[in-house]
């Protein structure tokens, strides 16, 4: 069998199928030398042989089974002549799936993955089960079988890339968060990524449950698609007039947070900010009480949930300027989000690798509440560009110019938002790396700030 892209997944898979007796060969267009804490790890598995530094095609095409990390594209030449050969080719989630005797928690999205998964995560634990928040976030499914037993819960943040490869994942509980442009630099058009996106529904029964969002732009369409029990979730002022409103589901009304019809918690006792937060907390609510979580439970977590590393994290104040950590906007939809969970005056840094994002969609917000942008990394060019008729964009090579900048732009009492909407790849190792990084920048300049007034 062979696994091809030897990261977190694909170690993961080597590893559950190297347990089971499996022969593994782990190939990696990257050096060792860019492989090196993966491949200390691989030295205690039986039966795993490493080939990196490029994938030999005729060596996948005569493989029995292939299993593909997210991150390798479906057309690597690898891959495609695999499947002219006829093999099965399938990615880390399916594998798990295969190996799992847990129930099955699954959400996509394009934004709130992380978030909703983690709530779902602490409700599940607060009614008195065990589960582990793994897939997309955290641990790799394939890992995470290996504690879970048929009493506990799987809770599974699922990425579109990993739904590209499926064949039997069924979870009993799934939902989509919302859909909008992302990853346009892999999909050939929306239409790809909105199908990739559908596919967790794809293999569910009736006796399964089915979750969306009941104002998203794709709802319409994912509604038609699904075979099992159908609840919404969101703000039910936002879908009046469709009849989604009146679908059993948790909403926002009046101020409220409503679980199938039961007032739950006051909107305000939530601690993490911003509309888009009400509606994750909605899914999570609406995922967990259909999973058996008691309503206590549910709204204890709601009131007592800070956020995620990440997303819209507090990484500082200085001199009555605060700094919001939002490393895991990797899109421009995570942007506005961000946007609108704050008033101005906002000074926003933007910037990374493309993934050809639209930068012009937020030219009325940023109108509204951005005094100053600062722009960096692989597609700063393109931020000034699209947005400097918005508001003043001024550029940077370097995280602590970035930072350094953005704090001298910034008015008292206002807001530094690293939002960057971009992905991570051009300057950092992933998203969480690139937000550590900015938190110690900000660390570094409050620890100047300080010396300064100390010695005045």
């Amino acid at each position: 069998m062979a696994v091809i892209g030897f990261g977190r997944s694909g170690f993961a898979a080597a590893r559950l199928l190297s347990v089971h007796g499996a022969h593994v060969t782990v190939m990696d267009d990257k050096t060792p030398e860019k492989l090196n804490a993966w491949i200390e790890k691989a030295q205690g598995l039986s039966q795993v042989k490493l080939v990196l530094g490029g994938v030999d095609p005729t060596m996948t095409s005569n493989a029995d089974l292939i299993v593909v990390s997210p991150g390798v594209p479906a057309n690597h030449s690898a891959l495609v002549r695999a499947r002219e050969k006829g093999v099965p080719v399938i990615g880390e989630l399916e594998l798990a799936f295969g190996y799992c005797n847990a129930t099955v928690l699954a959400l996509t999205g394009t934004n709130g993955k992380t978030t909703t998964t983690t709530l779902l995560e602490m409700m599940m634990k607060a009614a008195g089960k065990k589960a582990i928040a793994c897939g997309n976030i955290g641990k790799p499914f394939a890992e995470a079988v290996f504690e879970l037993t048929a009493d506990d819960m799987a809770v599974l943040e699922v990425s579109s890339f990993q739904l590209e490869t499926i064949e039997e994942f069924r979870p009993e509980v799934a939902a989509i968060l919302n859909v909008t442009p992302d990853h346009l630099d892999r999909y050939e058009d929306m239409q790809a990524y909105v199908e990739a996106k559908g596919r967790i529904f794809e293999n569910q029964t009736k006796g399964d449950v089915a979750i969306l969002n009941v104002a998203d732009k794709y709802t319409p369409i994912y509604a038609t698609l699904v075979k099992s029990q159908l609840y919404y979730f969101g703000f039910a002022d936002l879908a009046a007039g469709t009849g989604r409103e009146q679908k059993p589901g948790c909403y926002v009304k009046n101020g409220v947070i409503e679980l199938l019809g039961r007032p739950l918690v006051k909107a305000n006792e939530l601690l993490i900010p911003g509309p888009h937060n009400l509606e994750n907390a909605c899914a999570a609510a609406l995922m967990a009480s259909l999973s058996g979580a008691s309503d206590e439970a549910i709204a204890k977590t709601l009131r007592e949930f800070k956020g995620v590393e990440h997303r819209l994290e507090p990484a500082g104040e200085v001199n009555g300027v605060r700094f919001i950590n939002d490393s895991k906007g990797t899109n421009v939809d995570s942007v506005v989000k961000a946007l609108e969970s704050f008033s101005k005056p906002i000074v926003l840094i933007l910037g990374g690798r493309d993934k050809a994002g639209d930068f012009t969609k937020l030219a009325a917000l940023v109108k509204e509440k951005v005094t100053r942008i600062v722009a960096f990394g692989e597609c700063k060019a393109k931020v000034v560009q699209q947005l400097s008729s918005a508001a003043t964009v001024v550029e940077a090579d370097t995280l602590e110019e970035v930072v350094n900048g953005a704090f001298v732009a910034s008015e008292k009492g206002g807001v530094v938002l690293f939002s960057p909407g971009c992905a991570s790849f051009d300057m950092f190792q992933n998203y969480e790396d690139r937000g550590r990084q900015f938190k110690a920048m900000v660390a570094k300049l409050t620890a100047q700030k300080a010396g300064k007034e100390a010695k005045v």
